[in-house]
Formats: structure tokens, sequence, C-alpha cells
């Protein structure tokens, strides 16, 4: 079934590679090479998509897996030697790039990318596509539901508030073995969805003092999962130690599950021995999600950038992004794209719904804000936010401390160059 799939916000990645070389003296004729980092299911679709584009274009596409931690590093010295790759995914922009990021403003018009997550400089440019949109959301363990006699949501009539889920998922602890209510990604990512649907803007600037503060609706949300995690509903070594939720979750022990839309493919692939579910989430005050997502670029100091903007247009074009992201299992970074998602539809519409109800622009704003942010030269963020909720969980360090914390980072990293 198909269904046409409404504004989203972004996530991607690759990995397989195509072998290629060309002899002819025409720019378009030559070798596209593209750099990507990610995992196999992400690399299969985009060696399918080079594999379409040489059957189409009869240019090969060389697709190189390079490791996470490494990528930027490697474009930053490639793009200084002048041989830049000419075509990367990558999940930021930073400022060395500068002037060698390609004009991609024709294919995000063409394409209809998400103008959320759409990248400009600041005059405006385009200067990176967003890949996919990836949304945090919630699954649940149905048997475990089904075995206390416990009911979830099945329409958008009767989500749940947060009163409601953690009441129903402390049913399940009584009744089932179930030792925890809810295992949450160790991420400030995952926490954010949280805060915004306590009403909360998470931590913004304050231009009456040029520093970033946080809101009340969002120090209750705080309050609220260190509090959770101190009771017993959420394990706490998940943050405090490292221990794997999404493992947790996969042993079928866990009733619930807040991570996002990337898990989908996986958990299809992999959950065999009980029953899950992608449903509704929660809210306080307001349904909100938190919103992501890679980018595409181009550079104009690669030894092909004709062909490397050549191959970003086609790949862009409705169809053929649709293609890739049926490949990929992406939600869509263009809009009034058709995406069949055969045996997962269900899990990607309750996806779509969600971003669709989002009450509020923050749920896909701040990634592009800080990708933008990085690469005008800002600082950037540390990591403090996670770092400072771990002390905080382990009574290192007072709530408000945590808080002060956090507020530093983001003025340090925002407000300074």
């Amino acid at each position: 079934m198909k269904r046409k799939l409404l504004k989203a916000g972004l996530c991607l990645g690759l990995l397989m590679g195509l072998a290629a070389c060309g002899n002819s003296d025409s720019a378009d004729s030559k070798t596209v090479r593209l750099f990507v980092s990610g995992d196999t299911s992400e690399g299969s679709a985009y060696s399918k998509m080079a594999e379409k584009y040489e059957e189409e274009k009869g240019i090969k596409v060389e697709v190189t897996d390079v490791p996470y931690a490494d990528l930027e590093t490697k474009i930053s010295k490639a793009v200084q030697s002048n041989d830049a790759p000419d075509v990367a995914r990558v999940s930021g922009v930073l400022p060395d790039w500068g002037d060698a990021l390609m004009d991609l403003s024709d294919a995000a018009e063409k394409g209809n990318t998400l103008d959320s997550m759409t990248i400009k400089d600041d005059k405006g440019v385009v200067r990176a596509l967003p890949t996919d949109v990836t949304a945090v959301g919630m699954f649940i363990n149905t048997d475990l539901f089904d075995a206390a006699g416990v009911k979830y949501p099945t329409s958008e009539d009767d989500v749940w508030t947060w009163d409601e889920f953690l009441a129903a998922v402390k049913t399940i602890q009584e009744k089932t073995d179930a030792k925890y209510g809810l295992v949450m990604d160790p991420s400030d990512h995952r926490l954010r969805a949280f805060t915004y649907q306590f009403g909360g803007q998470d931590f913004f600037l304050d231009e009456s003092t040029g520093k970033y503060t946080t809101d009340d609706d969002t120090v209750k949300a705080l309050k609220k999962f260190i509090e959770l995690n101190n009771d017993g509903t959420i394990p706490k070594t998940v943050w405090t130690s490292g221990e794997d939720a999404s493992s947790m979750f996969k042993s079928g022990m866990i009733p619930a599950y807040m991570s996002g839309s990337w898990q989908i493919t996986d958990f299809s692939k992999n959950i065999t021995g009980f029953n899950w579910q992608a449903v509704y989430m929660p809210y306080e005050k307001v349904r909100a999600t938190n919103m992501g997502g890679n980018f595409m670029v181009g550079f104009e100091n690669s030894k092909n950038k004709e062909g490397g903007k050549a191959f970003i247009e086609w790949l862009y074009t409705p169809e053929n992004y649709a293609q890739l992201c049926e490949y990929a299992g992406y939600l869509p970074a263009e809009e009034g794209v058709e995406i069949d998602y055969a045996d997962n539809q269900a899990a990607y519409d309750i996806y779509n719904q969600e971003i669709a109800a989002a009450a509020q622009p923050i749920s896909s704003k701040q990634t592009a804000d800080q990708v933008e942010m990085t690469m005008a030269g800002y600082t950037g963020l540390t990591g403090e936010y996670k770092n400072s909720v771990v002390k905080a969980l382990n009574d290192e360090i007072t709530f408000d401390e945590m808080l002060e914390a956090i507020e530093k980072d983001y003025t340090d990293g925002y407000t300074k160059k």
C-alpha cells in the first residue's frame, strides 16, 4: 500500500562499494566518487541506486565506506588538498569546507526537499540536502501488554498522556516478569522529544542576556526523567553504564522502548521471539517528536564536480529518491513522495502521523539550526547535555548544576566562534 507522506524533517548512511574507471575526456563520463558511512541496509540501498545510475547513464559511482568517526576528518583533509570526493553523505557540515561546498539550490527546488531540514548558508544558498528524516518514537512489546491485559492506543483518538502510559507499564511490571517499564536510548536527542512533549522548548537563546536558558516545562520534564530512573521505571544502567537499550528491548523483557524510526528495519528482521509494534508516543501538554537526519553534499574542488552534481540531481528526482527510501527504509526528506514500505507500512504510518501531529516547530528545527551554526563557524555543542544528565543520575552534581552546565555548553557553542 502506498501513502502520501507528510512533512518530516531527517537520517542516512552507506556501505557498499562499486569499483569504477572511465576513459572519456568528458567530465560526465568520469567515475563519481561517493563517501558514506552507514550500515549494511543503507549501504545496499546506495549500491542499488549506483547500479541503476550506471545502467541509465553509463557512468559508474564508486561508493567508499568510511568509518563514521573518521569521515569528517577525511573529508577535511581531502578538501584542503583539493582532492575532495565528488559527493558525500555526512551528519554535519564543517566550517573549513567553506567555499568548496557545491550550490545545491536547483536540486533542492526540483526535489522539493523539506525546507526545515535543507541547509543554507548565511546568503541563503543551499549547501546540503537532507538525505532522509529520522524521528523519535515508541515501540512496545505487545505480548507483554496482552499478558497483563493492558490496552494500548490503536488510533490517534486514544493517545496516552504520560500519566496514563506510566500507569500502563507499571501494571505490566506488576503482572508479568518485566523488570522495567520503559527503556530510552541514552541520547539527548531522545530526551529532547520528552521535554517537547511536556511543552518545553528545551534550551534556547535569551535575547535579553545573550545567553542560553530553559523554561519551567523543560525543567519539569527533566526532573520527571530523573525520577523515572530512580524509581525503577527506567533502567538507570542504560544512561549511567552504557547498557544497550536496543538489546534490552529485544530480550522481550521490556514493555516499551523510546527510540526511533531507524529501528524498524532491524526489528522487522531480527525480533522473532515476541510481537512488537510501533505506537503513538505519550504526551504531557502537546504531541511532539524530535527529528534528525543526515545530509548530502558535493564539492567544487573534486575531480569530477560536474558528474557529482549530476548524480545528486538524479538521485533527488522524486522517482529515484522514493526508490532509495524504499530500499533503505527511510522516512523521506522530500514532500509529497509516495513510499511503499511493504510489510512495515503500519509502523512507518505511525511515524508519519506522529510527525504530522507534532504541534511545535521545534520538533524539526533544532537539527538544521545546529548544522547551520556549525557550518557558520560557531563552536558547537560538546555533548555536555547527556554528560550532565548522567552526572545528575549518579548524584555527582545537583539538578541545578546540571542545568547550569547544559546552558553554558549551549552558550559557548552557539554564541562563540
